[in-house]
């Protein structure tokens, strides 16, 4: 069953099941985060929300899985999205300040037998 394009989610674009799979992942995280102020908090739940709405289709139309399993990926992306992208983000930095290094980087540490 396709969602009326008149919803917030219809608008952003992304399907309503994943955002709010995303979001009860997200508010679950925060259970394991301390030290978030309110609007840390907001928007770590947007974060989570935003990002499995975005994501979670793609991955379930690449993988070839159910609605009900792409929900669960969408979960998955609201519970894991706050710790992930800090990480990207600085892979992303990385990449930045020195772009040859950091496609030579995982050649340096092989090693020579």
């Amino acid at each position: 069953m396709t969602e009326p394009a008149s919803t917030v989610a219809g608008f952003l674009g992304v399907k309503f099941a994943a955002v709010i799979a995303g979001m009860a992942g997200a508010v679950i995280s925060l259970r394991f985060i301390d030290d978030l102020s309110m609007f840390g908090r907001v928007l770590a739940v947007l974060t989570g929300a935003l990002t499995a709405g975005y994501l979670s289709p793609a991955a379930g139309q690449w993988l070839g899985v159910s609605q009900p399993t792409e929900n669960a990926i969408a979960f998955v992306f609201g519970l894991t999205a706050m710790n992930v992208i800090p990480g990207l983000m600085k892979l992303s930095e990385k990449f930045a300040s020195d772009p040859l290094s950091f496609i030579r980087a995982p050649h340096s540490h092989r090693r020579k037998d």
